[in-house]
Formats: structure tokens, C-alpha cells, sequence
């Protein structure tokens, strides 16, 4: 994945796409540099602003993952465990996240619409397979805990 800039600002985009893309731009740019910081999101942003939702939804997307990184890489361990998730691809890896982490704590968003986003961001984003493998993954997640919400979080 190329980190391209302005790729979220898209005028007719919903706003939850925008900030996924832009938080999975922001989370590739974290396992690339070591570390995440709010102006990494203004940078990413510059050439195709976002509205000042785009870019609070997608820290708070971003912060959340980030602090709950090791139960969300612990729950990919789970499902996927053919491949030591500090070895998947940088871009399913971070997909997974936003994903299992939109599962877990955004109830507002229906679930098939979160794996159908991650789907399509694999599709996008990822190679040839991401996207199957991404999908099947988050049916996986989702069978285990088919009512989204923290406490339903399958344990890593």
C-alpha cells in the first residue's frame, strides 16, 4: 500500500468511509514509523482536506485501536492463526483492527456494514487476497459474538 495522500476527502464519500481509509492510512503509517501522532492525520489530509468530523472520527478510531491494540492483534491471532499477526500484511493487519474494533465498540454501525467496508478496503488497499481473507476472518469474529459491544469481544 502506498500511503497516498488525500485519498479520504472524497466529496460524496460517507463520513464513516472517510475515516476508516484515513485511519487505515494512519495505522500503516504507525507500523511504518513506530508511532502515531495527530499531525500524521493533518498530513495525510493536506492535499484533499477532510471535515473537522472526518478528522475527529478518525482519531478517536485511531486512539481507540491504539489502546486496545493487544486484545484486537490477540482476537486476529485467534482467527487467523495460520500467520503471527506481526506478519500479516501491514494493510490486513490495520484492516482487521478497524474492523474488530468498529465490531466491538461502535453499535451504531451494523455489523454487515463493517465487514462489508473492511472487504472493500482490503479490495482496494490490499492484494489479491486480502479481501477474502479479511471476510472471513470478520465472519469468523462474528460468529463467535454475533451481538457487537465490548463485553462480546471474543478474548484473544
Amino acid at each position: 500500500m502506498t500511503i497516498k495522500r488525500g485519498a479520504a476527502g472524497r466529496r460524496g464519500v460517507p463520513v464513516g468511509r472517510q475515516a476508516r481509509i484515513l485511519a487505515l492510512q494512519c495505522l500503516y503509517a504507525r507500523d511504518l514509523r513506530g508511532s502515531f501522532n495527530t499531525e500524521t492525520v493533518d498530513w495525510l489530509s493536506a492535499e484533499d482536506p477532510v471535515s473537522g468530523t472526518v478528522r475527529r472520527n478518525t482519531e478517536r478510531l485511531v486512539l481507540g485501536i491504539l489502546d486496545d491494540i493487544e486484545r484486537l492483534d490477540a482476537v486476529i491471532q485467534k482467527y487467523a492463526p495460520a500467520i503471527p499477526v506481526d506478519l500479516l500484511s501491514i494493510v490486513d493487519r490495520n484492516i482487521l483492527r478497524v474492523a474488530i474494533y468498529e465490531l466491538a465498540r461502535r453499535e451504531q454501525v451494523p455489523n454487515r456494514v463493517i465487514i462489508n467496508e473492511a472487504t472493500e478496503l482490503a479490495s482496494n488497499f490490499g492484494s489479491e487476497s486480502s479481501a477474502r481473507f479479511v471476510n472471513g476472518v470478520l465472519g469468523s469474529v462474528l460468529n463467535d459474538s454475533p451481538d457487537s459491544g465490548a463485553d462480546n469481544l471474543p478474548p484473544g
